[in-house]
């Protein structure tokens, strides 16, 4: 339907063809865009059934989960195995494990279809799946070797041809599909809701044997017997093999190969050519796959976007869907990498926004500000490569944060004890998957958002050259590593809290230590160590604070002069411009004075002027 109105379009209106095509064909096609929900164009089309088996089995999954299995009951009904088996695929499977609740919704969904469909299906969909299904759900005796037993743990259940009992809620364990250790006294409880639920889950799975029995009653004696005679362990490796491969064909690669989207490269080896790349071998029908909606949503807004910018240069409908095939390939292929499941629709959107800004950098860095120029990049660098590119651009950031964290004067204790809003940036490019601290941005904000431009890493790095500094500064000061360690001179006087520790208040007590000294050669003399101040030196130091015109104390030039000059001295010269900023910042935090080590407590607090 939503392809028919895509074509429609640019017949009404051919001037736009070459310069919204690659827009439209996301938004109008793939989207399930806000206008008009695809669920909806399938339910006003003329044949419902031929409408939903031309889908794709992993957009019937979006669809489905996007109304619910209850709305969509009549779409879920017109599905081939085919479709069914890769919606459970999305569906069922955590990592490499079936996901027991999510399976057993969708059990019982399937459950209220017609007989002939639910045979088809259970035909259809791989026999490990049914057997570990059947296993984990119910015990089944063979009638013709065994007694049954005289009390069933949960709900009996005899076959039509009277081989087979099965104590359905007294199966194997492992997923909750029918209520993992029913018994029938407490299923059938009218008073409680848990009891009613495992009930119905018990009754849905018995319409799906009952079901099988009346639409193929040799297939179904086949699938019994075959689950009695394996194992759980070896059934659910093999599903999950027959799984990974209809994956792989979407694009969802095997974790391990998925990571190598994230293997850096050096930047200066990307480099925009005249020439087009090759045209990529597509495992699908271009067309058909899906961009996901938080992705389709964002090219759809590229002011502020160089990749979707770019993508908007692209005229010829070959190149449109080879960068949609790419986008959709690469889309599947870090979500695999990062383990997350295609229904989980917060870590989808998460991802997809950090997806599109790493193109994003990757863009911006090759284009330079010139939309044509990424256009032509976008036709000559596989978007693969382009990925790898923005994050091997955000990977030097993320070196630089590791390096101060783990090889810093302080080593791992260097965030600990780092102020707060460096704590922030360090623990946030640090990560595995690195993220932009929004408290760098102007003006500041509380959270975090993905790399997004060039400018981002400008200001991230220069926030760690000052966590540096300060590290580096502290130590210029005399202060040792072992100072601050528990036992150390931090606390050795005083009854300090080493949460409530950080380089700012060790800078502070180091500074007015050397500020009270006498005669302005102590500058440059090496301190003996940190040691916390006497109460009389702190209100020595407050009495030659001055005030201001509003009241408030200041420091006197004269010791604002000398306090930059020691700070001066102890920054290393590499890092001299972050040295400044935090100089600046300290020294204005000595009038007021803000927090220090003062024998006999943890630290003078803040005066309240």
């Amino acid at each position: 339907m939503a392809g028919r109105q895509d074509d429609a379009s640019h017949e009404r209106h051919p001037e736009e063809r070459n310069n919204v095509v690659a827009l439209s064909h996301y938004r109008a096609r793939l989207g399930r865009g806000r206008q008009l929900r695809r669920a909806d164009a399938l339910m006003e089309a003329p044949d419902l059934r031929a409408a939903v088996r031309a889908l794709p089995g992993d957009e019937l999954y979006y669809v489905l989960h996007e109304i619910g299995l209850d709305e969509g009951a009549d779409i879920l009904a017109a599905a081939t195995p085919e479709q069914l088996s890769v919606a459970l695929d999305f569906a069922a499977w955590r990592r490499d494990r079936l996901d027991g609740p999510a399976l057993a919704e969708w059990l019982a969904a399937i459950a209220v279809a017609p007989y002939e469909r639910i045979g088809a299906w259970l035909k259809g969909l791989d026999s490990e799946l049914v057997g570990l299904i059947i296993r984990r759900a119910a015990r089944v005796y063979d009638l013709t070797q065994e007694e049954p037993p005289d009390e069933p743990q949960g709900i009996g259940y005899s076959t039509p041809d009277g081989f087979f009992l099965l104590d359905v809620g007294a199966g194997s364990g492992g997923p909750d599909l029918t209520g993992d250790g029913l018994d029938s006294e407490s299923a059938v409880a009218a008073d409680s809701p848990d009891g009613e639920g495992a009930e119905d889950r018990a009754r849905a799975f018995i319409r799906l044997i009952d079901a099988f029995y009346r639409s193929d009653k040799d297939a179904a004696r086949r699938m019994l017997v075959g689950a009695r005679g394996e194992m759980d362990s070896e059934l659910e490796e093999t599903a999950y093999r027959w799984r990974q491969a209809r994956m792989a064909d979407l694009g969802f690669a095997d974790y391990y190969e998925a990571l190598e989207v994230y293997r850096e490269l050096d930047p200066a080896t990307v480099r925009v050519e005249d020439a087009p790349q090759a045209r990529p071998v597509r495992t699908a029908d271009a067309a058909a796959l899906r961009v996901p909606t938080a992705l389709a949503e964002r090219l759809g807004d590229a002011d502020g976007s160089p990749f979707a910018r770019a993508a908007q240069k692209l005229s010829g409908r070959d190149e449109v869907d080879d960068l949609r095939f790419a986008l959709v390939t690469l889309t599947n292929r870090v979500m695999a990498a990062d383990r997350v499941q295609p229904g989980d629709d917060q870590a989808v959107s998460a991802v997809l926004d950090r997806l599109l800004a790493t193109l994003d950098l990757a863009v911006e860095r090759l284009a330079r500000d010139d939309d044509q120029r990424g256009a032509t990049a976008l036709r000559s660098i596989p978007l693969v490569r382009l990925f790898r590119l923005g994050v091997s651009l955000i990977g030097k950031v993320k070196r630089l944060g590791q390096t101060l964290r783990q090889k810093g004067p302080f080593g791992g204790r260097g965030l600990r004890l780092a102020e707060a809003d460096d704590a922030v940036v360090l623990d946030a490019v640090t990560r595995l998957r690195p993220l932009y601290p929004r408290l760098l941005d102007e003006p500041p904000a509380a959270g975090e958002r993905p790399f997004r431009s060039l400018a981002d890493l400008a200001r991230a790095a220069a926030a760690l050259e000052q966590a540096a500094a300060a590290q580096a500064m502290v130590t210029g000061l005399g202060v040792k590593p072992e100072d601050l360690a528990p036992g150390g001179a931090a606390f050795a006087e005083t009854d300090a809290d080493e949460s409530a520790l950080d380089f700012g208040v060790v800078a502070r007590t180091a500074l007015v230590a050397r500020l009270l000294e006498s005669g302005a050669r102590q500058e440059a003399r090496p301190s003996p160590g940190l040691r916390p101040l006497a109460p009389e030196e702190v209100a020595a130091f407050e009495a030659v604070l001055t005030r201001g015109p509003d009241g408030r104390p200041q420091l006197p030039p004269r010791l604002q002069t000398e306090a930059l000059a020691i700070l001066q001295a102890a920054a290393p010269p590499a890092l001299a411009t972050g040295a400044r900023t935090v100089a600046a910042r300290w020294v204005a935090s000595l009038a007021p004075l803000d927090p220090v080590l003062v024998r006999g407590r943890a630290s003078r607090p803040p005066r309240r002027v």
